[in-house]
């Protein structure tokens, strides 16, 4: 993520830190109100890994024709052919070595990705026409097929793997990564310098709260420079602690690569951190009103 900062930098937040950042949101995710993630350590992990793929990239990123360091929205083009394509694939490949599930679920964003959301998001762009693009979502297809057969044998798994669960689990992967975008691409949070991204209300995406209750819209009012209270509040804990890394580059146009990546390496991390808060208090029987630190 590219933000401003001020005349003389620009603030990049990596992919994989604001993965971490949905990871975390999915950790502290239910309460009295909102249902925990289930399976909880298959969700969390699928939040947190959604954009691990990106780790081929970041770890020596490019720079744009024109010589800037590159934004995520919009990466499948700027990138260059296959490149987000190729990274999707390998980050959900290793992610199944570890969990069927979570593979499952991030598979189902990768392709949500390149469809708007398979729906949810009619805002996004629709990548569907790009041959490449459909060799990809019909090999994520296959793999998904393969991966809910096994998933299937696990009598454990019989409701986490019912289509109507999948599904409810496929909006709240969208929830996690629209909000942890939204955490992550401003700085400071009550910051209006971006003009894309996820808005307020997160493009409205349909919130699943438990069974048998229907979805809500979650609305984020930030506050001031660190502060946003989040209505209805789905967290466990309030305040809610958001901490990630941010790289200060020089805002100016890059020769090459390897002159990108010698600011790149040698850039200035700063802390950045945040609180989300319910505007009332939540009952629940683990809810606390202390800060998780």
């Amino acid at each position: 993520m590219v933000c401003p900062y001020n005349e003389s930098y620009v603030l990049l937040i990596l992919q994989i830190d604001h993965s971490r950042i949905a990871g975390l949101l999915a950790a502290h995710w239910g309460n009295a109100e909102f249902a925990k993630p289930s399976p909880y350590a298959s969700m969390v992990l699928a939040a947190q890994e959604h954009d691990s793929g990106w780790w081929d990239w970041e770890v020596k990123p490019t720079v744009n024709p024109e010589g800037y360091p590159p934004d995520y929205i919009g990466s499948i083009k700027h990138l260059g052919p296959g490149v987000w394509l190729n990274l999707y694939r390998h980050g959900i490949e290793r992610l199944a070595a570890q969990d069927s599930y979570a593979a499952y679920q991030v598979s189902m964003h990768g392709e949500g990705l390149l469809t708007r959301g398979m729906g949810l998001l009619p805002s996004m762009p629709d990548y569907t026409g790009d041959p490449a693009v459909q060799d990809f979502i019909a090999d994520q297809k296959k793999l998904r097929t393969a991966l809910l057969a096994d998933l299937r044998k696990d009598d454990s798994l019989r409701e986490a793997t019912a289509d109507s669960q999948l599904w409810n689990n496929f909006k709240l992967m969208e929830v996690f990564d629209q909000l942890a975008q939204f955490v992550c691409n401003r700085y400071p949070f009550n910051s209006q310098a971006r003009k894309n991204g996820p808005s307020n209300t997160l493009a409205n995406v349909p919130v699943p709260v438990s069974p048998g209750k229907p979805d809500v819209t979650l609305t984020v009012d930030v506050q001031n420079e660190s502060e946003a209270v989040v209505r209805p509040y789905p967290f466990d804990a309030s305040p809610l602690n958001l901490s990630f890394e941010g790289r200060l580059v020089p805002n100016r146009r890059y020769a090459n690569q390897d002159d990108f990546l010698t600011d790149f390496y040698k850039a200035q991390r700063i802390g950045i951190n945040y609180k989300l808060r319910a505007a009332r208090p939540v009952l629940a029987e683990n809810y606390s009103q202390k800060s998780v630190l």
